[in-house]
C-alpha cells in the first residue's frame, strides 16, 4: 500500500469509526425519520426538491455519504428504486431494521464494488467534501452510474468574486501565504480528519469534458441560515414552528435576492453530471427549475 493510500485508509477509518462510536454512544440522529413534523425535516425537503426535474420517471438510485438514510426515505417516497450507502453501516442497518429505508450498502467511494452502469443515477449530497481522495470517488460514481450523478456541495465561492482573487493576485507577488488573513477557510479540515473539498462549475466542466460527456447542469442553492439564533426556536422541535420556518425562508429570500444580482455567489452549488445525452424533456424542465444546462462540444479529434 502506497503513503498515499494508507493516509485515505486512515481518514476512511476515522471517518467509519466516528460514526461507530457515535452509534454505540446512543445519540439519536435517527430522530428526523421519527418526527417529521419539524423545521428541519421541512428544511431538508427544501433542499431535495431542487431534484425534482430527475424525478419524473422511475430510475434506480444509489445514495453516497446518505449515513443515516434520510435521502434514501425521499426518494422512495418520490417513487423511486433506492438504495442508501455510506462508509459505515452502523446508522444505515438500524434504520433498515425500523423500516426506515428499504435497502443499504456499505461502501468506500474510492472502491465502490458494483459493476460500472450499475444504477440510474447516483446522488451524493455534502459527502463529496469528506472524501480523502475526492475526485477518485467521482470518478468511481460516474463509472457506476447509467445515466449521470447529482452533487450538492459546498461552492467554492472565492474563486467567483473577482474582487477577491484580485487581491489574491497581488498578494501572491509579495507572500502566497498573505491571503490567508483574508481567505480564512483555504485550508480547513474537519475534526474528523478530512480536508474539506469545495466543488465549482468550471471544476465539473472540465471534468466532463475530459471523459467526453455531453452535458452538465448547474444550479446554485442557499439553504441554511447557520447557527440558527436561539431566540429564534429549535428546529427539531414538534409540533411544526410556523414562526421558525417563516424566519428562516425570509432569511434565505434575502440572500436568493443578493445572490440573484451577482453581488455574490451562492453558498451551495448542485450539480449534474450526464453519462448519456438526456431527453430535451428533461433539459427544458431543468431550465424552468432555474438550471444552467451546458451542452458540451464533442472532442473534434475522436469523432
Amino acid at each position: 500500500m502506497t503513503q498515499k493510500e494508507t493516509k485515505s485508509a486512515l481518514n476512511h477509518n476515522a471517518q467509519e469509526q466516528y460514526l461507530i462510536d457515535s452509534f454505540q454512544k446512543g445519540e439519536d440522529r435517527l430522530y428526523l425519520h421519527r418526527n417529521k413534523d419539524c423545521v428541519a425535516y421541512k428544511i431538508l425537503l427544501d433542499q431535495l426538491d431542487v431534484l425534482q426535474p430527475l424525478l419524473k420517471e422511475k430510475n434506480k438510485w444509489l445514495t453516497i455519504g446518505d449515513y443515516l438514510g434520510i435521502e434514501a426515505q425521499y426518494f422512495t417516497e418520490k417513487n423511486q428504486d433506492v438504495t442508501a450507502s455510506d462508509i459505515s453501516d452502523a446508522y444505515l442497518e438500524a434504520a433498515y431494521k425500523q423500516n426506515f429505508i428499504k435497502k443499504y450498502l456499505k461502501i468506500n467511494v474510492e472502491q465502490i464494488d458494483i459493476e460500472e452502469n450499475g444504477y440510474d443515477y447516483l446522488f451524493c449530497k455534502e459527502a463529496f467534501h469528506h472524501f480523502p481522495r475526492a475526485y477518485l470517488g467521482l470518478y468511481e460514481m460516474i463509472r457506476v452510474a447509467k445515466k449521470g450523478v447529482i452533487m450538492i456541495e459546498p461552492d467554492d465561492a472565492f474563486l467567483k468574486m473577482p474582487p477577491l482573487l484580485l487581491l489574491k493576485n497581488i498578494c501572491d507577488c509579495f507572500n502566497p501565504y498573505l491571503i490567508n488573513k483574508f481567505w480564512k477557510n483555504r485550508f480547513s479540515w474537519e475534526t474528523v480528519g478530512n480536508y474539506v473539498f469545495k466543488i465549482t462549475d468550471r471544476e465539473i466542466e472540465k471534468i466532463a469534458m475530459g471523459m467526453g460527456l455531453s452535458c452538465i447542469a448547474f444550479r446554485g442553492i442557499n439553504f441554511r441560515v447557520k447557527p440558527i439564533p436561539a431566540k429564534w426556536g429549535d428546529p427539531n422541535k414538534v409540533p411544526f414552528d410556523k414562526g421558525l420556518y417563516k424566519k428562516l425562508k425570509n432569511r434565505m429570500a434575502v440572500w436568493n435576492f443578493i445572490c440573484k444580482l451577482r453581488i455574490i455567489p451562492y453558498t451551495t452549488l448542485c450539480a449534474v453530471i450526464f453519462k448519456e445525452k438526456p431527453q430535451k424533456e428533461l433539459l427544458d424542465e431543468l431550465r424552468k427549475k432555474k438550471y444552467r444546462v451546458i451542452e458540451l462540444p464533442a472532442n473534434p479529434y475522436l469523432t
